[in-house]
């Protein structure tokens, strides 16, 4: 495909990314930080951080009746940020697979127009200061960019990233790439979101406290979550649902974290490159977690 119909695809999902049926303005006019889908009937397909996993996200679109529904205005596929930058140790400077993702998210965006939703997570952005194991993963994607497409392309890719989401309400649910404001956040805040940058900030980078004592300010708890929800007058009970943060070392390889360190109703969900393309939806109003690959059969030898 030519760079200049990348260029017009890429155009053409920042236009429905900020003019989503769902999105609500803030009070200068501009497409707001919250997609309200509380009155929506459509059935969510949650895809956590797939940070590069191209094939994962293909197999989840495939999967089942997922593509029937979102043609058929059945469904609404949730990207929950960090489609680029491979994660696994000694390919954190691969970003071959990191530009084939998010273009393909793009694509979908084209295709199911609002059925189809990408927030903002923290690699979400060319900043030199994001850094995994030290490698600035950001600048390492912009470069690819600049090398395989060229610079309109790049200052497009940055346009998308700063013109995304970071909440998504709907039915039972509340979604966001990092965890909740401590202490919570209402409506308004949520909507007007890019007047403040520490809100924002913590959306898209707090982890959830694992141990014993006081979370530091860069952590979240049961009672952050709780306030949250007050605040945004959901029901106690709301599946409130984040990526980011896998909990490997729990001895759970699934990338599907249920009740995470005993919050009851608070999941995480990765889709990355060593799952089997995880994903949450509901099923006869019961969310449920969905594997779009079959693991394949362990081989013993005797």
């Amino acid at each position: 495909m030519k760079i200049t119909e990348k260029i017009k695809k890429l155009k053409t999902a920042i236009k429905l990314t900020n003019s989503h049926p769902q999105r609500i303005e803030d009070d200068e006019g501009n497409p707001g930080g919250l997609i309200d889908l509380s009155k929506i009937k459509k059935v969510p397909i949650m895809v956590g951080d797939l940070h590069g996993s191209y094939e994962n996200i293909k197999e989840i679109v495939h999967h089942e009746n997922n593509q029937k529904k979102l043609k058929n205005n059945e469904a609404v596929l949730i990207i929950l940020g960090d489609a680029v930058h491979n994660d696994q140790t000694g390919y954190m400077k691969e970003m071959a697979s990191s530009l084939v993702t998010i273009e393909y998210v793009i694509d979908l965006i084209n295709v199911y127009k609002e059925n189809v939703i990408y927030i903002r997570g923290n690699h979400d952005t060319f900043d030199d200061r994001l850094r995994k194991s030290g490698i600035a993963q950001g600048t390492e994607f912009r470069n690819h960019l600049l090398e395989h497409r060229n610079e309109d392309y790049v200052n497009l890719i940055e346009n998308f990233f700063d013109c995304l989401p970071l909440v998504i309400i709907g039915k039972k649910y509340l979604i966001t790439h990092g965890g909740p404001v401590r202490g919570g956040i209402t409506r308004e805040e949520i909507i007007n979101i890019k007047k403040n940058d520490q809100h924002y900030h913590q959306l898209i980078w707090n982890r959830v406290h694992e141990f014993r004592g006081t979370p530091n300010e860069k952590e979240y708890g049961e009672k952050d979550i709780a306030a949250m929800l007050k605040k945004l007058k959901l029901p106690v009970d709301t599946h409130f649902i984040v990526g980011h943060n896998p909990l490997w070392h729990t001895g759970n390889t699934t990338g599907v974290w249920k009740d995470v360190t005993g919050i009851k109703n608070h999941y995480i969900i990765y889709t990355n490159l060593q799952t089997h393309a995880p994903y949450l939806t509901y099923e006869n109003g019961e969310l449920v977690t969905k594997f779009a690959i079959s693991p394949k059969p362990e081989v013993y030898y005797v």
